[in-house]
């Protein structure tokens, strides 16, 4: 797990820094403001249309596809080129159409008193930012290019370049317009040189995040050669798996366009988009951390198992990713009742508002967490089959559910729910809309494995669950007391959330990893182990 563990370090370092750039961004535009909204949804605009477009396409299929053309007689290259050249070739004219469309683009997620100095704003960083999606194309598809031939630390680093460049137009943003939340001037305050201070750095860095990747593809031995001749090179049967990857990311992205329409209808001072921002990359954190890195690492491994047939190592990579991950994402799911809110009052600041806004919404989030690993994982095991039909089923399961949960609150927001207007809820609510979506999502994801290889056996990798459950319980619960006490001599603050995250951090992953060494999980015994014998020799 060599490369996993290249991934997982590039990974950390860019999420910390993603962590200070969250914390800038709510330093400079407030969390529960409109421009915070505006700014979230727009910024978000270029990653979701390339997902739209590509993402789903080029994960799914061309990790596959280039793993098995490497071992054509010119190494997979004339394969490569063409599949390169043609998927920039597609995002370089939509780019160019959804700059010329900005307005109406940006207003598909947003339909609240979207007129005025508002348009203004909303269309100059939509302008801005879209040309980000040419860039998240060529990123994507040279680093699944660097991954099929093994090189993985590249592309989980250079997010980490991306996310110094945002933090440094942050900081340039903050020295040169400083105001707190309260202080964040309406849409008609925003001059050209605000939006551009602020808009401009988010886009040279995924311009920055892409090119970085060429001189690391360069030394793998592969040198891009553009080439339009797409016709007998293989690519009807990409195309058809493209298709349904495709068909997947639109029902997704349907689904998203009624979460944020409900998030930006939200008034100010209550979980919006902006929040949602935040708290999803809390979500992410551990997921992006431990799981992302290691499907991405079984990936190629799946693919080459399962073009030779050999379904027993398909199952056991499965099997391995599943087990691992969890030794976060259970963590986590008890964790968070801990952790999370002097988490955000220690990175966002105590005021009521944004604590519940980010807090409220990451906990009915992570509480999802192992079914939103496990559907990773199902997923990755049928795209190294060829097969993006099975995962499109899932897709629309899972969408249909969270749009059904979610399409209530445009109704409940101005009611009074225990004692609060309902917008004060719509954040646990599209929060725990995308955990429910997800249980039942993995749940199908299991049983069509099931059809499709037979049984596949869980009974070791459902004790570890189990045994690592108990000991997060435990964990959590001691960690609670311990906050309890902090808070009946010191009030929340900054400083003190800060203070108390410094002590029952360690303490919880203390705690966690001593239960779960006692209960003899492996996957922990085997982590803390070169660790323990080094302190005995100590």
């Amino acid at each position: 797990m060599r490369n996993s563990a290249i991934m997982a370090a590039g990974t950390l370092v860019s999420r910390m820094l993603g962590l200070l750039r969250s914390v800038l961004t709510v330093w400079a535009l407030g969390s529960t403001t409109g421009i915070a909204n505006t700014w979230a949804t727009a910024n978000s605009l270029p990653n979701i249309i390339y997902l739209l477009l590509a993402g789903g396409v080029i994960n799914a299929v061309l990790v596959p596809q280039i793993t098995r053309a490497l071992e054509h007689s010119d190494g997979g290259k004339a394969y490569t080129d063409r599949i390169v050249t043609l998927t920039l070739t597609i995002l370089l004219g939509v780019t160019v159409i959804g700059m010329a469309l900005a307005p109406w683009v940006y207003q598909i997620y947003d339909h609240k008193n979207v007129t005025g100095d508002k348009l203004h704003v909303a269309t100059a960083f939509t302008l801005i930012c879209l040309p980000q999606i040419f860039f998240y194309g060529v990123y994507t598809i040279l680093g699944q290019v660097l991954n099929a031939r093994g090189r993985f630390g590249a592309f989980m680093w250079s997010p980490a370049l991306a996310n110094v460049v945002i933090i440094l137009g942050l900081v340039w943003f903050i020295a040169a317009y400083p105001h707190g939340q309260n202080g964040v001037p309406p849409y008609s305050g925003w001059t050209t040189e605000m939006i551009l201070v602020l808009a401009l750095p988010a886009t040279l860095a995924i311009v920055a995040q892409a090119l970085v990747l060429v001189p690391v593809l360069k030394r793998a031995g592969y040198s891009f050669t553009p080439n339009f001749k797409f016709r007998g090179v293989g690519l009807r049967s990409a195309s058809t798996m493209a298709g349904w990857a495709f068909a997947a990311v639109i029902v997704q992205q349907l689904g998203l366009i009624v979460t944020s329409r409900l998030l930006n209808s939200q008034p100010d001072g209550e979980p919006g988009k902006g929040a949602q921002d935040q708290a999803f990359l809390l979500f992410t954190l551990p997921h992006s951390l431990i799981t992302v890195s290691l499907v991405t690492a079984l990936f190629t491994r799946m693919s080459i198992a399962a073009g030779r047939n050999e379904t027993d190592k398909v199952k056991d990579d499965m099997t391995t990713g599943i087990r691992l991950s969890g030794l976060a994402s259970v963590m986590l799911t008890f964790g968070c009742f801990a952790l999370v809110f002097p988490l955000v009052s220690a990175m966002f600041g105590a005021d009521p508002d944004t604590r519940w806004a980010i807090g409220s919404m990451a906990i009915a989030m992570l509480v999802g967490l192992v079914p939103y690993s496990l559907c990773l994982v199902i997923q990755r095991v049928f795209y190294a089959y060829n097969d993006a039909k099975t995962p499109f089923w899932m897709q629309i399961i899972c969408t249909g559910i969270a749009v059904g949960l979610t399409v209530p609150w445009f109704f409940l927001q101005d009611t009074t729910i225990l004692g609060h207007p309902g917008a004060h809820w719509v954040g646990v609510g599209v929060g725990l809309a995308q955990t429910i979506s997800n249980v039942v999502q993995a749940a199908v994801g299991f049983v069509l494995l099931r059809r499709r290889f037979g049984a596949v056996d869980l009974s070791e990798t459902v004790r570890t669950y189990v045994r690592l459950a108990i000991a997060a319980i435990i964990a959590t619960g001691v960690t609670l007391l311990v906050s309890f006490l902090i808070h009946q001599v010191a009030p929340v603050t900054r400083v003190e959330s800060l203070v108390e995250l410094l002590i029952i951090g360690p303490l919880f992953l203390a705690v966690y990893f001593l239960v779960a060494s006692r209960l003899r999980v492996q996957e922990i015994n085997s982590l803390l182990g070169p660790i323990t014998r080094r302190l005995r020799r100590g």
